[in-house]
């Protein structure tokens, strides 16, 4: 077993208001024992001829142990002369064996045991938004469902967002709203504009169903029995939301909700705390899931299939440094949440699965860097806490020689179309500031901070995610175990008191906080204020809007070293239009299933840190678009 010492974080249980510290996040490149007995180990020798295929001789099969090596006639006659293929020996060339990379080595399946511990038609590994539409679908359509969930609640990333969207339209709701969609239902033009978004590599028959099902799948959630959803045109907030009883903060919550009683009501079984440990193969086709429980491990038997909807890899630094590279450069927060591990990931590509998006991924601003000079060294804080609402907002952005650094806010209108109010400049800031000299940016205010901020013009008046403005309002505060308060500004102070967030009362003494000249510092902070005092921004080709300059010239002076945080992570395992789990040939592994993030390609390769959004429904619709799809092509198929 193997302890991931890079990333500390915290679970946080929304229902019980429990919060569970954790140490490291515990992932395994082994196979796992069980407490059941099967018919005989499985050997690697085993598992590669139950696929039809020979072991990779030397060292390959010492480092990839779970990797499948190619179809070879000549392995017959010659196991050790066999050669790797060709997606063991990308991974061996990208240097993921062995010891150097071991979180991100694939995770081998286990034999089918002698007896089964339960069985269900299909087994759902993941009860976030997408999760929990597959189950309900399957659930009301006479399907036997089991779905598991490594967290104590329901509801993943997707409970934390704001809304969802769909901005290429043909929901009932959006029709009745009057939104044609931005490509007024012209599929081609979607699919050419998609395209143009995502670099042209985007796999057009994945691209076509996501357009195919998108309307019907949104239908179905916005028609869901007890759904209070409100259609803006582009998107969906819950009602209560739009009204103003609920901040943004974990904005989803009464649409995750209604997802969970209905599927329980039509007779889904969802279990919580019930990690998914690999998969149960059988030489030809996935056939169950072994998980662990509180009560140890048990053999899950799927007789149609498995689908795999347990997010992405924005919390694995083995992965993120394998498939991510640009992320491991530039991101000083992972994320999405705590949670997104990769396990399933690693267990589709040791069935042999193939993966999709190779370095694909966006990023929200402001992630406080809390390892190069201070702070408390976690890969993960919630985006909603004080310092980050601080730290969200433009005061003066310099890199480590000084020279400013853009914001942009109300900018790149090309995409208002596609946002939730046009406001989501943040993820080109992300880009920008991952570009300068060291992959992160200086942001500096003084002690006028806390009104001052509140004067600056960042967002649209339309925009419902004002995730720059502070939380100040406890009334409108849902619930959420401590993880985040209505007082920002105390919050802001703990991260002045671990050292995430810096203080002092010289701009000497700040820089060197930063491990920056002081000298830089201060002609930066003379330079800006005397742009400040001219009341226009004639340096930057973006310039700043009036109401952005604040002078630095009252201390102490806060600082906080800022770049980008993982949103969502695009490479996943690579899936064809019907939503099944490819091998590196195109021929889908039997009983395997996968949507987003678990699945990867969505938003093509080396889309990074910039894209509007995580792919065309954004990430809490792909979820439960992809969630509906997986559901309905399983349902057709088996």
């Amino acid at each position: 077993m193997l302890v991931h010492e890079n990333i500390r974080c915290q679970t946080h249980d929304y229902k019980t208001n429990n919060i569970e510290h954790e140490e490291g996040l515990i992932m395994t490149n082994t196979n796992h024992e069980s407490n059941k007995t099967t018919k005989h180990s499985l050997s690697r020798r085993t598992f590669l001829k139950g696929l039809g295929i020979a072991s990779a001789a030397g060292v390959a099969s010492a480092a990839l142990s779970g990797c499948a090596a190619s179809p070879s006639s000549a392995a017959d006659k010659n196991e050790s002369a066999t050669a790797v293929d060709a997606v063991t020996q990308r991974l061996i060339d990208r240097g993921i064996a062995g010891a150097s990379l071991p979180d991100a080595t694939p995770i081998a399946p286990v034999e089918p045991p002698e007896s089964w511990d339960d069985e269900a038609d299909v087994i759902i590994v993941g009860m976030s938004g997408g999760g929990l539409v597959a189950a309900g679908y399957l659930a009301e359509n006479g399907f036997k469902v089991i779905g598991i969930e490594k967290q104590s609640t329901v509801g993943g990333s997707c409970r934390h967002a704001c809304s969802f969207v769909n901005p290429f339209g043909g929901a009932k709701s959006q029709k009745e709203a009057g939104f044609e969609g931005i490509c007024k239902g012209d599929k081609k033009a979607g699919m050419r504009r998609y395209q143009s978004d995502c670099g042209y590599s985007v796999d057009d028959s994945l691209m076509s169903t996501m357009f195919d099902y998108g309307g019907e799948a949104c239908d179905w959630v916005v028609e869901q029995e007890g759904m209070n959803l409100v259609c803006l045109g582009n998107r969906w907030h819950d009602k209560d939301v739009v009204d103003g009883k609920q901040n943004r903060v974990l904005g989803f919550t009464n649409p995750i909700d209604t997802l969970e009683k209905n599927a329980l009501s039509s007779g889904a079984d969802i279990r919580l705390s019930t990690s998914a440990e690999t998969l149960v193969f059988d030489g030809n086709r996935v056939v169950g899931v072994l998980v662990s429980d509180q009560d140890g491990k048990k053999y899950l038997k799927a007789e149609k299939g498995i689908i795999l909807l347990a997010g992405g890899i924005g919390m694995n630094k083995d992965l993120i440094k394998a498939y991510l590279p640009s992320a491991y450069e530039g991101a000083v927060q992972g994320g999405p949440m705590p949670y997104h591990t990769g396990e399933t990931f690693r267990m589709g590509l040791g069935v042999g699965g193939d993966f999709s998006g190779y370095d694909s991924w966006c990023c929200w601003e402001s992630g406080i860097d809390e390892s190069i000079a201070g702070g408390d060294g976690q890969f993960w804080h919630y985006f909603w806490h004080g310092e980050r609402q601080l730290f969200h907002n433009p005061w003066l952005i310099i890199d480590q020689n000084g020279t400013r650094q853009p914001y942009y806010a109300l900018t790149r209108e090309e995409y208002a179309p596609l946002n939730p109010g046009g406001g989501m400049g943040d993820l080109t800031n992300s880009t920008r500031w991952m570009a300068t000299v060291g992959h992160h940016v200086y942001n500096i205010c003084d002690s006028k901070y806390p009104t001052e901020i509140f004067k600056k013009n960042t967002t649209l008046e339309a925009t419902h995610d004002k995730c720059r403005i502070p939380l100040t309002d406890p009334a409108v505060l849902v619930d959420n175990a401590g993880l985040v308060s209505a007082d920002w500004l105390a919050e802001v102070d703990e991260a002045v008191e671990r050292g995430a967030v810096k203080k002092a009362d010289t701009l000497e003494e700040l820089a060197e906080m930063l491990l920056l000249d002081p000298e830089v510092v201060k002609d930066a902070v003379k330079r800006y204020n005397e742009l400040c005092e001219k009341g226009e921004d004639d340096e930057l080709a973006f310039p700043y809007d009036p109401s952005w300059l604040s002078p630095i010239d009252t201390p102490p002076y806060y600082a906080a070293i800022i770049g980008g945080q993982i949103g969502k992570t695009l490479c996943g395992l690579r899936v064809n239009g019907d939503f099944q789990v490819i091998n590196e040939k195109g021929v889908p592994i039997p009983g395997l299933y996968a949507g987003y993030s678990t699945a990867g390609g969505f938003i093509g390769d080396g889309t990074a840190g910039g894209f509007w959004n995580g792919t065309m429904y954004g990430g809490v619709g792909s979820s439960l678009v992809t969630g509906y799809i997986t559901a309905k092509k399983l349902a057709e198929l088996e």
